[in-house]
């Protein structure tokens, strides 16, 4: 069974109605997390929404292959992912990170509520959450689909 991680920002139920509010992402996503403050920590995931661009097609000039145009233009830029902010204790990073990567390993509860800001009951996984400072999703990541795999043979 796949784990899920929740994470909400709204703190009034009745207004919780996109995605920068509340979203749910599957624990395979998770493509990892780093510190972007004394008081804040960012987790990144593979982005929810993808277009699938590979109608257009480049020739490599390196192997002589097809491959798709989009991959090509994807080497030269960075791949924008789905990211949330926590905002946790000052300068608690690390036992924020490992409480999130044990349970993210050890859980079988398939839904962990990271961070719930509702201001009825806000909870958290850890103490050392403060709360969900932001959620931001992609409005549309180009899939690099596995021609990136030959590109680096």
């Amino acid at each position: 069974m796949e784990n899920y991680l929740y994470f909400r920002t709204q703190p009034v139920l009745a207004n919780d109605d996109d995605e920068s509010s509340s979203v749910v992402f599957p624990v395979s996503s998770f493509l990892g997390m780093h510190p972007t403050s004394d008081n804040n920590l960012t987790l990144f995931f593979k982005p929810r929404k993808l277009v699938d661009s590979t109608a257009m097609h480049a020739i490599n000039p390196h192997q002589g292959q097809t491959v798709a145009a989009s991959t090509l233009q994807k080497l030269s830029s960075q791949t924008k992912t789905d990211n949330v902010t926590l905002a946790i204790t000052e300068n608690k990073h690390k036992e924020v990170m490992q409480a999130l990567a044990n349970t993210m390993t050890q859980s079988q509860a398939g839904f962990i509520n990271v961070a719930d800001d509702v201001s009825s009951a806000p909870s958290y996984l850890h103490p050392n959450i403060t709360s969900c400072g932001a959620i931001v999703t992609q409005s549309g990541a180009t899939v690099a689909n596995s021609v990136l795999a030959q590109l680096g043979s």
